[in-house]
């Protein structure tokens, strides 16, 4: 269940004010607590499925795994998640390694940091009508949304529009971690795809693709600031649709414009 139904109280302003009690579909979230070789690491506040998927999906993007091949099991005891991995980690470390990347794509200098910025390579080109079809996919898939209006939505696809996978979740990180874990278990390949979501573009969202090597990334809201030092530091493909028009921030060329000839 992914939703719950609460009766309240509606006030009308037009054309005079008017109060009346009616029933509201809600999203549902809870706390999910991930430990990685029996030690706490991070509590998520998610919609209460694909647990699986944000688990692993969130410790790539967090730089506690690399890949699939790293994990040895994954259990589930109530509402809590429990990876096993066949390898030891500093979860402190990957924890402050990450830290690191969003303090410095918000413009902050840290001396000597312990990482390395990735940088995609990638031959990966999509037409702008893909995009905008993509866009369209985001809200007709969107049903929890649609419902409630509490709900982000993340879909990776293809090059030519063929959608990997589709998430949505309370929170938009975990909708994006959510449909990369989705491909890691799926064994699917992240840098031949593009990422759309219908939440914003801050730093934070935009590592999470820079972790995955994915080059293009897409979203219905506008980035930040912080989105956009991070996609050109780490040559990611940054894109808006706003009022009807495609915006491109940073590496344009992975986007195939149809040319019109003007009199």
């Amino acid at each position: 269940m992914m939703t719950e139904k609460r009766n309240i109280v509606e006030v009308s302003f037009k054309p005079e004010p008017f109060e009346s009690r009616i029933e509201e579909e809600v999203a549902l979230d809870e706390p999910v607590c991930i430990f990685v070789n029996g030690e706490y690491h991070a509590t998520l506040i998610t919609t209460p499925d694909q647990k699986r998927e944000l688990a692993l999906g969130y410790l790539l993007t967090s730089g506690v795994i690399t890949s699939i091949q790293d994990v040895k099991s994954i259990s589930f005891r109530g509402k809590d998640v429990f990876v096993e991995l066949w390898k030891t980690v500093d979860l402190r470390e990957a924890s402050i390694n990450m830290m690191n990347l969003i303090v410095t794509s918000c413009g902050s200098r840290i001396a000597e940091p312990a990482f390395k910025l990735l940088k995609i390579e990638s031959r990966l080109t999509v037409d702008a009508e893909v995009l905008l079809k993509m866009f369209s996919e985001v809200n007709k898939s969107s049903r929890i949304h649609l419902r409630t209006g509490g709900t982000h939505s993340a879909l990776l696809c293809s090059g030519v529009g063929e959608i990997q996978a589709f998430a949505e979740d309370v929170g938009r990180h975990n909708a994006v971690d959510k449909v990369i874990g989705s491909m890691l278990i799926a064994g699917k390949c992240l840098r031949d795809c593009m990422l759309v979501t219908s939440g914003r573009l801050s730093g934070e969202i935009v590592q999470k693709a820079v972790k995955g090597g994915i080059p293009i990334v897409a979203s219905l809201t506008v980035p930040l600031a912080s989105g956009i030092k991070m996609a050109e530091s780490a040559r990611i493909t940054l894109i808006s649709l706003s009022k009807g028009r495609l915006k491109i921030y940073t590496n344009p060329e992975r986007i195939r414009i149809p040319k019109t000839e003007r009199n």
